[in-house]
């Protein structure tokens, strides 16, 4: 499947999305992962913090990917953990002509000019979206052909993810929460987006290029999905209190609706929708 590219290094796959690409790879790869605090298990893996530049450096020099899944990524410290992280992994993706494929966010939009071509300009309204867009960018001047993906949230029931366990634990601890009915996302599973990932990383480099967006069909705010997560875990929803964004301390993109043209015309296959979860 994939030619010239058999080494391909997935950061991150200790995470949701990098342990499900690992899974679900074509056989015949040699397959590797970068591993920080989560120890990556049934794969090769290197364990480094992607924000050190000669570790990085040393890491692309020893292994000589063909191909490079950048999914690793955290909220916390986005100068860290996403801008200098993604400066290395570019840097060593141009060191020795690896493909990169970069794990975007629909969060890098304002919420306000849904729903969003792949040709829209980031106009992000928090930190963590000017982190994304900052790196997006340049991932898109310094590796022109790679192919930026922007995504929503990666939601599993079985087993939860982690902003679904949230959901859960604090039913099952009689903890109330307040999730929003006006911000909309569309979910998709990791096992769906996964394969996607790999039928786009077997195109044409030329078809391959510029910015995806691969999202589920269903467009669903944090309330709807608080109640699919509680139907399918059998837990009682009158604990969760549905709000206005606008009750938010900081700014929040409302409207994150994606449209996924790209993908549809590269007939790649389609993700379904999320609330199929409780039916599995």
């Amino acid at each position: 499947m994939m030619g010239s590219t058999p080494r391909v290094l997935v950061t991150g796959g200790a995470g949701l999305l990098g342990r499900t690409l690992l899974k679900l790879a074509p056989p015949g790869l040699e397959l590797h992962a970068t591993q920080r605090h989560t120890p990556v298990v049934g794969t090769t893996a290197h364990s480094i913090d992607l924000a050190e530049e000669e570790a990085v450096q040393a890491l692309f020099d020893h292994l000589q990917p063909g191909l490079v899944f950048h999914t690793a990524f955290s909220m916390d410290e986005g100068e860290r953990d996403i801008w200098a992280a993604t400066r290395n992994v570019v840097a060593g993706c141009q060191a020795v002509g690896a493909t990169l494929i970069y794990m975007s966010t629909d969060a890098l939009l304002d919420g306000e000019n849904a729903p969003y071509p792949e040709s829209a300009t980031p106009c992000p309204v928090h930190e963590y979206g000017r982190w994304k867009a900052r790196a997006e960018e340049h991932v898109r001047k310094q590796l022109p052909a790679a192919a930026i993906v922007r995504t929503s949230l990666i939601t599993e029931f079985t087993p939860l993810d982690p902003r679904s366990a949230w959901v859960a634990d604090s039913l099952r601890a009689g903890k109330p929460i307040t999730l929003f009915v006006d911000e909309l996302r569309c979910p998709i599973r990791p096992d769906d987006l996964a394969r996607q990932l790999w039928e786009l990383a077997a195109l044409p480099p030329a078809t391959r290029r510029g910015v995806w967006h691969l999202v589920g069909p269903e467009a669903m705010s944090r309330y709807a999905l608080g109640l699919l997560v509680a139907a399918h875990e059998r837990l009682d929803p009158a604990g969760i209190t549905p709000a206005y964004s606008t009750v938010a301390a900081t700014p929040r993109p409302r409207d994150l609706r994606l449209l996924t043209t790209r993908a549809a015309k590269s007939r790649l296959t389609p993700a379904r929708p999320i609330s199929t979860l409780i039916q599995s």
